[in-house]
């Protein structure tokens, strides 16, 4: 076995989520890409578009249609091809497409969980709309490197980058590349083959694959792989108990040799943990890593005895209180968020702040995927958790979520650009807008920063992981709230 790490949530800017690790292992003479995600927060060092005269200075940053730098492509082309792709979430195959376009990668299979491979279309294909604006507005690409590549230009990249995704100053710029197109994504999606929950296939007549779910995201996966000498778990982002999606089976932990836990995001709370280790002892008792007869299902409610969700749910509430605040003053509401159970939950929460307060105001989801993704909420029932699974089978008419009960008041309106027909009757302000751009450069996001920026009673609502002065700096000055969040992306 050789196991080469391509790229960690630790070493680039967009966090376990919205960049998950990559590896590169070879088992039994196989070369599997475990995850080929693109990071994002790259894009922030390109100006957004329309930039307009009025707006901050954007003097460091690329004029020009934008390059995406994903390392797991470019490493796995490096490596001459692998023969599989294993996909452990809807982000996870983002950089997909970089990779099947290439003539090395014609017999690649691509292994994901049926729900993932729906999302991830959806996302890709609104990355390749999104990209378009900057080619109607900067003009196609080129054949050859552009300007900006060679030169002063190119030496500003190198640094922001540096700041963003990049630690080593003699880097390679292979990972940086033009975006695919709808014709790279629909080959993508060819040879691609989709799972279900808890089927194992065979690959190869000698590996044996089966998904179960990690309880992060609604269809994210741990991978077992059991070859004829060894067994191994890819446990990627992973939380053993979740709000709304299926908690993380930890019996497929289990009976295995190796386990590549790639979750850096307990590193930012182990200091604190081992300040306060008398607190979490239980956790690391001899009585439960001994075979004394302790009672199994003891040993996993240990396991999942903690706070992280109560947390989760905490911080979830305070964003809506937050919300409300701005609301009542008179401003509106910028949530630029792509995790879906991170909007599920805040949906479910502001509608009952909303409700309590006897405040009315249009919630607004623009995105050209939006409607299809919340659809999949009712239609996945293994992949949600335990108690969302009870309310689907009782006989009470009650909602999954929160969400269904606002688009049926009429509350929540999804609309696929912010052109759309119907959006501008349905139009008011103040509101809250949901729109899938973390990273500030794209579309719906650039021109409501542009309308709200410098209106001290709005609020933007950011997630930890891009750089949010590097972000903004083209809206300067900018008087309007920034709220910025994490949220749970692994097992502490």
């Amino acid at each position: 076995m050789k196991l080469t790490c391509v790229t960690t949530p630790g070493s680039g800017g967009g966090g376990g989520y919205h960049s998950p690790a990559s590896h590169l292992l070879e088992l039994e003479g196989v070369r599997l890409l475990l995850d080929c995600p693109v990071d994002l927060s790259a894009l922030t060092a390109f100006a957004p578009v329309p930039l307009g005269p009025d707006c901050g200075d954007a003097g460091d940053l690329i004029r020009a249609v934008p390059y995406y730098w994903s390392p797991a492509a470019s490493a796995a082309a490096k490596a001459g091809g692998v023969d599989a792709v294993l996909v452990s979430s809807a982000t996870g195959m983002l950089g997909l497409p970089f990779l099947t376009r290439l003539p090395s990668f014609a017999n690649t299979k691509v292994y994901v969980t049926e729900l993932a491979a729906r999302i991830g279309k959806l996302m890709m294909g609104e990355l390749v709309e999104m990209h378009s604006e900057f080619v109607r507005y900067y003009g196609p690409d080129t054949d050859g490197p552009p300007k900006w590549m060679q030169g002063e230009k190119l030496h500003k990249l190198l640094s922001l980058l540096q700041n963003i995704v990049i630690e080593d100053e003699g880097m390679d710029l292979a990972p940086l590349m033009p975006l695919y197109s709808a014709t790279n994504l629909e080959e993508c999606m060819r040879k691609t083959q989709t799972v279900k929950y808890g089927e194992e296939v065979c690959f190869n007549g000698m590996l044996m694959l089966k998904a179960s779910s990690s309880g992060l995201e609604l269809g994210n996966c741990v991978w077992s792989i059991k070859g004829p000498r060894a067994s191994i778990t890819y446990l990627p982002s992973t939380v053993f108990v979740s709000a709304h999606a299926l908690d993380c089976d930890y019996n497929s932990l289990k009976e295995n040799d190796i386990i590549l836990f790639s979750d850096f995001s307990s590193l930012d709370v182990m200091d604190e943990n081992n300040e306060n280790l008398g607190e979490n002892a239980m956790l690391c008792d001899d009585s439960l890593s001994r075979d004394d007869g302790v009672d199994e299902d003891e040993y996993v409610q240990c396991l999942c005895k903690n706070d992280d969700i109560a947390e989760e749910i905490e911080r979830i509430s305070f964003i809506c209180s937050c919300i409300s605040d701005a609301i009542k003053s008179g401003g509106s509401v910028l949530i630029p968020i792509g995790r879906l159970g991170v909007i599920l939950l805040i949906l479910e929460h502001i509608s009952e702040t909303l409700l309590s307060s006897d405040m009315k105001v249009p919630i607004f989801m623009i995105s050209g995927a939006a409607e299809k993704i919340i659809s999949f909420t009712n239609a996945v029932p293994e992949w949600l958790c335990k108690p969302r699974q009870e309310k689907l089978f009782s006989r009470e008419e009650e909602a999954l979520f929160g969400h269904v009960e606002l688009l049926k008041e009429g509350k929540l309106s999804l609309f696929p650009h912010l052109y759309s027909k119907g959006l501008l009757a349905a139009w008011k302000e103040p509101c809250i807008v949901f729109c899938p751009d973390w990273n500030l450069r794209h579309s719906t996001a650039v021109h409501l920063l542009r309308r709200w920026h410098a209106d001290k009673r709005n609020l933007l609502v950011l997630e930890q992981g891009v750089d949010a002065e590097l972000a903004l700096k083209p809206f300067m000055p900018v008087a309007i709230q920034v709220l910025e969040c994490s949220f749970l992306s692994g097992i502490k």
